[in-house]
């Protein structure tokens, strides 16, 4: 969720990260650059994209968690949220970690072998029609993620 972000003259580390609403040291940390480091005109910096996602948001692990209680909370199918972060149920999670996760009235399907759009419409509770709206071209590769918004 970075975009790349070509610095304008004048722009210091400090200035763009209050803007960016960040710490300047993880704008400095993400460039592997010095906090006190100059930036050139010209010079291509990476940033975090406050794009919002409309379909999903970040969430920062904490101490205790797991996937299979975050899931219980959002009433989301467990598997379904390890699928959708490729972390597969063996894995470990770790405080400060993120993972993605459905914003509120969206609902989503990795698809499986062998599925139909009849099977992801099931899924999804919502028209064949509409989840082509939403989701442009699909294929029904195994692994694609559809999304539904209400």
């Amino acid at each position: 969720m970075y975009k790349v972000y070509q610095v304008k003259s004048g722009d210091t580390l400090g200035a763009l990260a209050s803007l960016l609403g960040i710490n300047v040291n993880e704008l400095a940390g993400l460039n592997g650059l010095m906090v006190s480091a100059p930036l050139v005109a010209g010079q291509y910096i990476i940033i975090p994209n406050k794009n919002e996602n409309k379909y999903f948001t970040e969430y920062t692990i904490k101490k205790g968690d797991t996937i299979y209680e975050i899931a219980r909370r959002l009433n989301v199918d467990p598997s379904s949220l390890l699928r959708l972060n490729g972390i597969s149920k063996n894995d470990l999670i770790y405080p400060d970690e993120q993972i993605i996760i459905p914003r509120e009235n969206v609902t989503f399907y990795v698809t499986g072998q062998d599925d139909t759009l009849a099977d992801v419409s099931k899924k999804l509770n919502a028209s064949i029609a509409d989840i082509g709206m939403q989701n442009g071209t699909i294929y029904l590769t195994n692994d694609q993620l559809i999304v539904y918004k209400k």
